[in-house]
């Protein structure tokens, strides 16, 4: 178990009309509880829902936030592909 990690995604609502739901944090955690990645992730659309009470997000938080782009990248060179990742 020890190679193994999980990833947890918080979704906030980005669009009133139709509800589109966007990534806007990402967190990787190690087999034993260690955080190995936590980031806060820029939306495309403005955020119309925090959905703050799930997601403990508010718009603080996002002053912080780097590019989907980034996020992806930081990640993918962070963890090898052979990494076995399970989301929570």
């Amino acid at each position: 178990g020890a190679g193994y990690v999980a990833i947890d995604c918080e979704m906030v609502g980005t669009e009133p009309r139709t509800w589109v739901s966007e990534l806007a944090r990402c967190s990787v955690v190690s087999y034993h509880g260690e955080v190995l990645f936590s980031k806060y992730v820029w939306t495309e659309m403005p955020i119309m829902d925090y959905c703050s009470l799930w997601s403990a997000i508010t718009g603080q938080h996002m002053c912080k936030a780097i590019s989907f782009q980034v996020a992806q990248k930081e990640i993918l060179e962070t963890f090898p592909s052979s990494s076995a990742l399970a989301p929570l």
